[in-house]
């Protein structure tokens, strides 16, 4: 009965240590060896960041949103400008 529980805890042991041994790094992965970059790192990212300005890029909940869809809702101004309205009319009141 020990043992039996020693060489179940002798190949848990082992099995555990292989697989850490071996992370998936992706060092192995080869891909498109034949592409060449025209372009710099720092045009990437500038092109990223201004397609991320443009809404071209979804991140964070918005990312199951169609990119071809107009956008939902209302923008920041529009929003700002309804609170003013409704702290002028009364509609709400604003409590500190």
């Amino acid at each position: 009965m020990k043992a039996i529980a020693l060489i179940i805890a002798i190949a848990t042991l082992a099995l555990s240590s292989a697989a850490q041994a071996a992370p998936n790094s992706g060092e192995g992965y080869q891909g498109d060896t034949g592409f060449v970059s025209t372009k710099t790192r720092a045009e990437v990212k500038a092109e990223t960041l201004a397609a991320v300005k443009r809404g071209e890029i979804l991140h964070g909940e918005e990312y199951p949103r169609s990119v071809t869809l107009p956008a939902i809702g209302k923008t920041r101004a529009e929003v700002k400008a309804e609170l003013a309205a409704a702290l002028r009319n009364g509609e709400i009141r604003h409590e500190q």
